[in-house]
């Protein structure tokens, strides 16, 4: 698994590629937001176009991350989920909590 980072002012995007599973993609990305958590970095837009496949752990790092954000005043947001990733996030409720936007522009307007 990859993550590319772009910053849009205090907006953090993460494009993910490949996958996100238990011993291999979850446990950095998990520590990937955990460090610009420790940044005081709040506003986080995850792509997951290029998700080839998340599995139940990989669903359960994102849900503990927006957790741990809104706790602390901040937020994850998607972008463009890929079907697989769409698909795994619905069927466990996610996806009505999560904001979905199909651009990462449209996901830093949403920030204000």
């Amino acid at each position: 698994m990859t993550i590319d980072e772009r910053r849009f002012g205090d907006v953090t995007l993460l494009r993910v590629a490949g996958r996100i599973v238990y011993g291999d993609g979850a446990q950095q990305l998990r520590e990937r937001i955990t460090n610009l958590i420790d940044e005081a970095r709040l506003k986080f837009l995850l792509d997951l176009r290029d998700v080839t496949y998340i599995d139940s752990f990989g669903v359960g790092v994102i849900a503990a991350k927006y957790v741990s954000l809104t706790r602390k005043g901040g937020n994850l947001k998607l972008v463009h989920p890929s079907a697989r990733s769409y698909r795994v996030m619905d069927i466990s409720g996610l996806m009505e909590i999560f904001e979905s936007f199909d651009t990462a522009e449209d996901g830093v307007r949403s920030f204000g």
